[in-house]
């Protein structure tokens, strides 16, 4: 296999073809986030269905409340194990199929749910792809996609995790719980079908030193216009120095000696605390918090049941609307401006639910993630999102199993005053320290942490 991809002398631009196989390859990922909410969102409407149907509350008790809710994020931190070492060794495209087959088995289980226990088995192997919704995932979106797309593309992948917990609650609502697998199952089958057309990753390939492979795929998704072919060769001139560090690691252990150096350097743990301390405003905004447990709180609203369940159906729809237009607002200001400027609003807003939701659902909510993937190092890029993901997802799964005793002990006002006073404490180191990624390369993105190159590219 040769090693040297072929530069071509014509270039044109890139046309609609090139952005219709990204958007293929983004519904992929984007119905992996459906997916995960359905199934947590499911949560928040099959309690009330079970402990109606058994006419008792021990059908599903409090303490299996609070694990059905987060289990599947705990679980998510072990599969990282899994998960980003397929990613890493076998392929992006491999481990998106065997993820796509994983989801479909969750559908079918949650589809022939009896009890609180099934769902709890459902949760427990949707971490597995839940693992890969905040690390490969973003790895594979970001590497797919052009700069000028990558933003948007990131921010409604945020947006589809809430369409999903609204299906379910409005499945679960009007007709049975069980109904919400055969979504689930629709959507897996798709992914499963256009993963098998998709080419590998280009940055998975040149980091394999298959050059000739890497220029075809990123050429097939990205067209040949001049900043595409600038992209190409900048990627393949870069991952062609660092094989010159690297080209004698051929043993695990040596790898991870290897990335362990490389973490020392500032252009990789200055970028990675960076994207750990973005991703934690998506848990600290209290907005996840919210959505899981929404019948609960609008119960202390009103006691009207049939009012709870259309409270909780126009929250969610806020909710997405909210992340929509932070999507389109995402293509016209900066990403670090509309981060902190709807950051602010939310935590300003925190008690007032409706103003609250939708500030957070502009900034916060689409733009943790996304900022992170795009802040990711390029160096040890597997290592890096394998640290970055167990410190986001064990914040997430610790919140969302101590919120129900943190309810029941200060009330909701008391648990939001937390939520504002850690978000303000976010919000103010990421004002300091959090750089601006629009319209910019993931290597030029990388550069700017290099203490001789940082004021050079900055400027």
């Amino acid at each position: 296999m040769e090693t040297e991809y072929r530069q071509i002398e014509q270039r044109g631009n890139t046309s609609w073809t090139h952005f219709f196989r990204q958007v293929l390859v983004a519904l992929i990922l984007w119905t992996f986030f459906i997916n995960a909410g359905l199934v947590m969102g499911t949560i928040t409407v099959a309690i009330p269905q079970l402990r109606k149907e058994a006419n008792s509350t021990e059908a599903v008790s409090n303490e299996m409340a609070s694990w059905l809710s987060s289990t599947a994020i705990y679980s998510a931190s072990i599969n990282i194990f899994i998960t980003i070492p397929f990613a890493h060794f076998i392929g992006r495209k491999f481990t998106m199929t065997f993820l796509a087959v994983s989801t479909f088995i969750v559908a079918a289980i949650m589809y022939f749910s009896k009890t609180a226990m099934h769902l709890l088995i459902c949760q427990l192997l949707l971490g597995m792809s839940v693992s890969a919704n905040g690390s490969v995932f973003l790895l594979i979106l970001s590497e797919y996609s052009s700069p000028k797309y990558r933003g948007v593309f990131l921010t409604i992948k945020s947006a589809t995790f809430f369409w999903g917990m609204w299906i379910a609650n409005a499945i679960g609502i009007f007709t049975k719980y069980q109904y919400t697998g055969l979504v689930g199952m629709f959507c897996s089958g798709y992914s499963i079908i256009i993963t098998l057309i998709i080419p590998e990753s280009p940055y998975w390939l040149a980091f394999k030193g298959r050059y000739d492979e890497c220029a075809v795929a990123h050429r097939w998704l990205k067209g040949v216009d001049e900043d595409a072919e600038t992209e190409l060769e900048v990627l393949i001139k870069s991952q062609k120095e660092n094989d010159q560090n690297v080209s004698s690691v051929k043993s695990l252990r040596k790898y991870l000696i290897n990335c362990l150096t490389a973490v020392k350097q500032p252009e990789v743990y200055k970028p990675l605390l960076l994207c750990c301390l973005v991703a934690s405003i998506y848990s600290l905004s209290g907005k996840l918090v919210c959505a899981m447990y929404a019948i609960e709180m609008m119960k202390k609203i009103t006691e009207n049941q049939s009012t709870v369940y259309i409270g909780v159906l126009i929250l969610d729809g806020f909710t997405v609307l909210g992340m929509y237009v932070g999507c389109g607002l995402s293509k016209i200001l900066k990403r670090r401006t509309l981060l902190l400027s709807t950051s602010i609003t939310a935590t300003t807003f925190l008690f007032a639910m409706l103003g609250y939701s939708i500030s957070v659902c502009c900034g916060p909510m689409i733009l943790s993630t996304s900022i992170s993937a795009e802040l990711l190092p390029m160096r040890c890029r597997s290592v890096c999102v394998f640290l970055y993901s167990v410190l986001s997802l064990t914040l997430m799964s610790t919140i969302l199993k101590v919120s129900p005793y943190v309810f029941n002990s200060y009330g909701f006002h008391g648990a939001y005053l937390c939520f504002g006073i850690c978000s303000t404490i976010v919000i103010t180191l990421m004002y300091k320290y959090v750089p601006e990624t629009k319209d910019r390369t993931l290597h030029e993105i990388s550069e700017m942490f290099k203490p001789k190159l940082r004021k050079k590219v900055t400027q």
